[in-house]
């Protein structure tokens, strides 16, 4: 009795395919093994050639994934757009981080004054740079530390989703865009902000934006699942962050991360929908 007959006859594998060709058995054999799970592949003497095993536990959920893939394979070439996988952008990374830790080292009172974004500034005065220099500009320490690791881990993730120029381009433009809108909410109160985390927040609508208009494309439930973790993310962010709650003095503004996650998911919509009219025209 081999290994896998005997883990079959103690419970603790099932058999979840069977498959006539080995290309198609390795094929599935992926699936599984992308939702981070074990498989087996054995070739049986007898019906189909190749047989595909799991752990038990996991078998509702292997058939249900395969249900969605097969259902997703069957579609018509043109609605299976894949988004292609870029590199990290890294480099872009360490030079935004470089640019924040050494305008901070510098930053004064005057700085801050003349650089945040200001709703008066913006809309009385005409100084539409504020929304982007206020991206570079940080309350203190914690502040910048926690708009560098945080907003780093998705920054990354958008530069392998829309490319690493693109990407980072996209990103500083959702928090400017982000901050702007905020402003003209606020108008004609006299608001000031400043921070990063507006475009921390584009970063997490850009991945939604690109995952759900690849999800209506493919017309796939399944392919939803990318837009639904930057919304959590987004969401348990809000929640650490706080929600400032009304008062004045408080350094958080839900109100420029809710305008910066909006601003991203549709510029990373516009994005998605843009390249797609591209390679159609190609």
């Amino acid at each position: 009795m081999t290994e896998i007959d005997r883990a079959l006859e103690e419970g603790s594998l099932a058999l979840v395919g069977e498959f006539s060709s080995l290309r198609v058995a390795n094929e599935y054999a992926l699936v599984v093994l992308a939702m981070n799970l074990d498989c087996w592949l054995r070739m049986e003497a007898q019906g189909p050639c190749y047989a595909l095993y799991a752990e038990a536990p996991f078998q509702v959920a292997i058939e249900e994934e395969f249900r969605l893939y097969t259902e997703e394979q069957s579609l018509p070439a043109e609605r299976r757009l894949e988004i292609p996988l870029y590199g990290s952008g890294i480099e872009l990374f360490l030079l935004w981080a470089m640019a924040l830790v050494l305008v901070f080292m510098n930053q004064t009172e005057a700085m801050v004054e003349d650089y945040c974004s200001s709703s008066l500034g913006i809309f009385e005065r005409g100084e539409w740079y504020r929304p982007a220099t206020s991206l570079f500009l940080h309350a203190d320490g914690p502040h910048l530390v926690g708009n560098l690791l945080i907003g780093g881990v998705f920054c990354v993730f958008v530069s392998h989703t829309l490319g690493p120029l693109l990407g980072w381009i996209a990103i500083l433009a959702s928090g400017t865009f982000g901050n702007i809108v905020t402003s003209w909410l606020h108008y004609p109160e006299a608001f000031k902000s400043l921070g990063a985390s507006t475009a921390t927040f584009g970063a997490l609508g850009l991945l939604v934006g690109s995952s759900v208009w690849l999800a209506w494309h493919a017309r796939s439930m399944r392919r939803l699942g990318g837009a639904v973790l930057p919304i959590i993310a987004g969401a348990i962010l809000l929640g650490w962050f706080g929600a400032g709650g009304g008062d004045p003095t408080s350094r958080v503004d839900v109100l420029a991360h809710v305008m910066g996650f909006a601003t991203g998911a549709v510029l990373g919509l516009a994005i998605a929908l843009a390249r797609r009219n591209a390679e159609v025209a190609g």
